[in-house]
């Protein structure tokens, strides 16, 4: 046997071994993306000098490169004037915007509270505001209606659809 054929019998059979053992690519593979961490009944503090300004705490909360994702979540403020809260079942937090879904309640220390099944919280503007059909009671005062929109910093309320019982002191 020559040597040429020996080295083309080895690069055949190294070339058979390649094409039999290539790893193969898969096109519909679908990449899900993956969490960078995740947290089970957490509670995550915002503190600083003068206190504890906020705090965010759930029951399973994902961490992504952009977003938070909790269940059972609620948020809490104490950086204002009045202490508020705002809780779901559902919530995504990304870009100072918390995006909520399901048995949405928004309190706040003065007895102000409603009720909505989605909402939105602009942290940095202090706006909160549903798209569907809401509830906002304090004291004995009650009001129902659609989209509404809250600014807690100016401490303003407009909402579509409006009706209600108000009673004057």
């Amino acid at each position: 046997m020559s040597i040429n054929l020996f080295f083309i019998l080895i690069l055949s059979l190294l070339v058979g071994m390649f094409g039999y053992f290539k790893p193969t690519i898969l096109m519909d593979e679908t990449k899900e993306e993956v969490p960078k961490f995740e947290l089970e009944s957490f509670i995550i503090y915002e503190i600083s000098a003068a206190g504890i300004d906020r705090f965010f705490e759930g029951i399973h909360g994902k961490r992504f490169e952009d977003r938070y994702e909790v269940s059972s979540a609620k948020f809490s403020n104490n950086s204002k004037d009045l202490f508020e809260s705002i809780s779901a079942n559902e919530a995504l937090y990304k870009e100072d915007i918390i995006t909520l879904e399901g048995n949405v309640h928004y309190m706040r220390e003065d007895g102000l509270e409603f009720r909505s099944a989605e909402g939105k919280y602009d942290t940095p503007h202090s706006l909160v505001s549903t798209r569907g059909g809401f509830v906002i009671t304090q004291n004995s005062n009650r009001v129902n209606g659609t989209q509404l929109l809250l600014n807690t910093q100016q401490h303003t309320v407009s909402a579509n659809a409006v009706a209600g019982s108000y009673q004057l002191d």
